[in-house]
């Protein structure tokens, strides 16, 4: 069953949906989180908390990286964790990273939509009155699909969830399809020209395969050269991190140290 911390990441990516969904994939200030998409007053009652001190308390725990929900500066979240651990955290630490970047964790983020779209109840009409015989409703007339049963059906949900599919930033396995589909949509020599050229059977040609994208924000990194940071969203790459706890782990580490979680390559 879902908890607080939960309920508050599940409204914070719907208000993104609705309001910025570019910052589905990409980074926004904490700020915003706070004045825009989830303030206190506005969600205190869907999220199930009383005081604007449980609320902050809330917010903090999400940005300190808890369960992977957000990545952020790890200075940041590592401060965070911090205030959290001494049982009396300094709530004023929350603005005083006010312009600090977040970026939603993206297998989070499509969680909660999947679900929020598979979850979504069928809207019906009331029946019609029965007209006098021979006489033929107004409404019914102007709107004969109108006329009773589901106003949604699994045609319109399919439609709905494919639209959300389009906002969200491509896999890399979609992107590696892409790629593929573009490099072979170039254009062929003619029949002609490809009898001219008779290739070496010596040779092999190997097929380039397409380095992955970032896995925090999932954009594109630069080819041909050694990337540390990824230009997007400014995470460190090489830095492995617990799957529960967002805490540091070492890559011969099997189990995290902090949470005790089986650790998994990113």
């Amino acid at each position: 069953m879902a908890d607080a911390l939960d309920r508050l990441f599940r409204i914070l990516v719907r208000r993104i949906r609705d309001v910025r969904p570019e910052h589905l994939s990409r980074g926004f200030e904490v700020g915003e989180i706070l004045r825009t998409f989830v303030p206190y007053r506005s969600t205190r009652v869907e999220v199930g908390v009383e005081t604007a001190e449980d609320y902050e308390v809330l917010v903090l725990r999400l940005l300190s990286g808890e369960r992977g929900l957000l990545f952020a500066d790890d200075a940041m979240q590592e401060d965070l964790r911090s205030e959290l651990d001494s049982g009396n955290p300094d709530l004023r630490a929350l603005h005083a990273y006010g312009t600090a970047k977040v970026t939603l964790a993206q297998h989070a983020m499509r969680q909660v939509l999947e679900s929020s779209t598979a979850s979504a109840p069928e809207t019906r009409v009331s029946e019609p009155t029965s007209a006098p015989e021979g006489e033929t409703r107004p409404d019914a007339a102007a709107h004969p699909h109108h006329a009773g049963g589901p106003a949604s059906g699994p045609s319109e949900i399919s439609a709905a969830l494919d639209a959300i599919q389009r906002q969200l930033p491509p896999t890399l396995a979609e992107l590696g399809e892409a790629l593929g589909t573009a490099g072979e949509s170039k254009s062929r020599p003619s029949y002609h020209a490809r009898g001219t050229h008779i290739p070496d059977p010596t040779v092999e040609s190997a097929a380039r395969t397409p380095r992955p994208g970032c896995r925090f924000c999932g954009q594109m990194l630069p080819e041909g050269r050694a990337v540390t940071f990824c230009p997007h969203c400014g995470q460190n790459l090489k830095l492995h991190r617990c799957p529960g706890c967002s805490a540091e782990i070492d890559p011969t580490w099997k189990f995290c140290v902090v949470c005790g979680r089986a650790a998994t390559t990113a």
